[in-house]
């Protein structure tokens, strides 16, 4: 009897630890499919957190403008304009613009209306600037509208309208664009057709421009004594005064005005290098100071080798000055302090000539008489070999050109 209990007993126990055993394995097996698919989510999760490959500045940008980040168009626009960091493509500038300024980033009208409107050769188009300034001035673009202004008073892309000119000045000093608040002051100090002068007015809004900040109405009030009052008193006192304020201007006039009306050459060339420091890419002071070592303004001592060196540099500025190498031939062939050499001076005569032919505004009356020098140097044979045919052909152009 105790032995069949015991039997019994035993049994029951295997019993139950087999249902354990089963159980035990049904919640491992119950368990593994949702650590698997917490193992996988962590994983995901951790690919996801893991940083992308970094995209360059220009990729990133490209990536920013393509997903309609209009300022990141503009930056693209300003890139290709600029030739910064990519070469110079108007075209893509003026796609990236376009669409900077349709998508509401509004100053991009402005940049386009700039390609149009400063560049050079077949790109320029007056007509295309003017349309996209009014862009731009529709959405209260200041400089833009003084842009306007600068169209009807110099009659590029529209027929010049003063009054409305000074209506555009006016809009855009209201808005703060202090240049065109310069601009308007100096209708007024000069008169204009359909303008009357009122010297009153005029210096008035000069005085306000500078006094807000902006010092190149110093100088403008300065060249108003030096150029029309012939007071070279008042006239170095306002480019003083646009020189501490800032202006680059001021030590120009102060140059020209020491150079050619007081006869002070050595404050002339102080200032005058001054202001070429300042501003090097300005061509027109660097052939000045060319002129000034040449002895052009009365100055008795001359220096032809830094007369050459400077006109050599207004030559080779960004915006190059025919009157550099025009002056470096004259130089060479009437042999101003250097030996008589008609070879350079055929060649730099030449070299202005392709620089006049190259701007648009072409009425400098040195142009037509380098046309007529190289004529004669064809004609005697000074410095190129004797062609009696390109002479009649240079006399003829040189005709053209006086017309």
């Amino acid at each position: 009897m105790k032995k069949s209990v015991l039997i019994l007993l035993l049994a029951v126990l295997m019993i139950l630890a087999l249902c354990a055993c089963e159980a035990s394995s049904e919640e491992t097996q119950g368990k593994e499919p949702a650590e698997a698919a917490q193992g996988e989510k962590a994983a995901e999760k951790t690919a996801a957190e893991e940083p992308a490959v970094a995209l360059s500045p220009m990729e990133q940008l490209i990536h920013d403008a393509e997903a309609g980040d209009a300022e990141a168009m503009a930056a693209l626009g300003d890139m290709y304009y600029h030739g910064d960091g990519v070469e110079v493509d108007y075209e893509e500038a003026r796609s990236w613009y376009k669409k900077a300024g349709d998508a509401g980033y509004s100053l991009a009208y402005l940049w386009l209306g700039d390609t149009y409107y400063f560049a050079a050769g077949e790109l320029k188009d007056y007509g295309k600037a003017f349309e996209y300034y009014s862009k731009a001035s529709e959405a209260g673009i200041s400089d833009a509208m003084g842009n306007l202004g600068v169209m009807y008073a110099s009659g590029y892309g529209v027929e010049r309208d003063y009054q409305k000119a000074v209506q555009w000045y006016e809009k855009a000093a209201d808005v703060g664009c202090l240049w065109a608040l310069r601009n308007l002051g100096n209708i007024y100090l000069n008169g204009r057709e359909g303008i009357e002068i009122d010297e009153e007015k005029g210096l008035d809004l000069l005085h306000r421009a500078a006094e807000a900040g902006f010092a190149d109405s110093y100088y403008t009030i300065g060249s108003y004594y030096h150029y029309t009052k012939e007071d070279y008193k008042k006239a170095e006192e306002y480019y003083m005064k646009a020189v501490e304020a800032g202006s680059g201007q001021g030590g120009r006039g102060l140059g020209i005005l020491y150079m050619y009306n007081l006869h002070e050459y050595d404050k002339a060339e102080e200032w005058l290098l001054k202001a070429a420091a300042t501003d090097a890419g300005d061509s027109s002071l660097l052939a000045m100071l060319g002129d000034f070592y040449n002895g052009v303004g009365g100055r008795e001592k001359q220096d032809p080798e830094k007369a050459i060196e400077w006109y050599t540099k207004a030559e080779e500025a960004q915006n190059p000055n025919p009157y550099g190498p025009f002056q470096i031939g004259e130089i060479y062939y009437y042999g101003y302090g250097v030996d008589v050499d008609y070879e350079k001076a055929f060649d730099a005569y030449n070299r202005a000539v392709e620089i006049w032919k190259a701007k648009e505004n072409q009425g400098d009356s040195f142009f037509p008489y380098t046309v007529r020098m190289l004529g004669d140097m064809y004609n005697a044979g000074q410095g190129v070999e004797k062609d009696t045919e390109k002479a009649a052909e240079y006399y003829a152009w040189a005709e053209e050109l006086e017309g």
